[in-house]
């Protein structure tokens, strides 16, 4: 099973910024986990991921801050409003697409 970090947040130099500009993102993660817990292994603690090595692929909305990838883990770019209105059935095609 292909484990993937959906990153929904990004530290920025004094602040976090958070997808939809709100910290709170549990139903989206809920959502997300239904779509796709039966094939993938997710995780929303992707900078926990990255310095694990314990991720096979980010999940990044687009446009979204600069985030750092120092271990050059793969980057699959998502349009953030598939997010933002969770369309997870089009995110899964996206990531799906990916994998194959």
């Amino acid at each position: 099973m292909k484990k993937i970090a959906f990153v929904l947040y990004a530290k920025q130099l004094l602040s976090v910024t958070y997808l939809g500009g709100l910290p709170n993102t549990s139903a989206l993660e809920k959502e997300l986990h239904e779509a796709l817990d039966d094939t993938y292994e997710i995780t929303f603690k992707w900078e926990e991921a990255v310095e694990n090595r314990a991720v096979d692929a980010l999940i990044i909305p687009d446009p979204f801050p600069p985030m750092v990838n120092d271990e050059n883990i793969p980057e699959i770019k998502i349009p953030a409003q598939l997010l933002l209105n969770k369309k997870v059935a089009e995110v899964k095609e996206i990531i799906d697409g990916y994998f194959k």
